[in-house]
């Protein structure tokens, strides 16, 4: 039976394909967070969830109020005072509500998203995709999420805006390219990028 991780990456990879395919769509930002479940700010978090879902806010602020534990052998334990608890069953669902708030402020720059666990994708006009780029960049050390920006990676739908697109995001990391890339298992972006990855997932 497919988990629930599962099938949220084939909703993601379809919802990901319908927006690129949009004919506003200009561009699409594939955001990569540097070990994102590892600095989710705990504090913040649980104080948001204790708004955003009162009813589970109690379990989790049971679980993660206090540092956790880490044993390691041979040496002194390390207390773990953010992020979440691998191995826990609440993890997944602490680390989605922590980082709520974070997702809703992305909305408002007007750029289709979409997100699984610290997958992080936004598809829109080039000057749409700078200003949610610059709040992701910005607003999630708020929250724990820091993003990579050398590994973060800008598809530009047609060649003929690529320097377009090197100019809005000058003062940036970002990599750009008109090609695709891989993402949930899935390839998104040009058609021969497309087919070149199915060809060698045949092979």
């Amino acid at each position: 039976a497919a988990t629930g991780l599962q099938v949220g990456a084939e909703a993601a990879i379809h919802a990901m394909k319908t927006m690129f395919d949009k004919d506003e769509t200009k561009g699409l930002i594939l955001v990569d967070a540097s070990n994102a479940f590892n600095p989710l700010n705990r504090q913040v978090a649980l104080h948001n969830i204790q708004i955003i879902c009162p009813y589970f806010a109690t379990i989790l602020i049971n679980t993660y109020r206090q540092p956790s534990r880490l044993i390691i052998l041979g040496a002194e334990d390390i207390m773990s005072t953010e992020g979440t608890t691998q191995g826990d069953n609440l993890s997944m669902s602490f680390y989605a509500l922590g980082t709520r708030p974070l997702l809703d402020s992305l909305k408002m720059t007007n750029t289709s998203q979409v997100c699984l666990a610290d997958d992080i994708t936004g598809a829109g006009t080039l000057l749409r995709l700078r200003e949610w780029w610059d709040k992701i960049v910005i607003e999630g050390s708020k929250f724990g999420y820091y993003v990579n920006e050398s590994k973060s990676l800008l598809i530009v739908k047609e060649i003929k805006n690529l320097e377009i697109a090197k100019e809005v995001f000058q003062n940036s990391d970002i990599k750009i390219t008109t090609e695709g890339k891989r993402h949930l298992g899935a390839s998104v972006g040009s058609d021969d990028f497309g087919k070149m990855y199915c060809e060698q997932k045949v092979a």
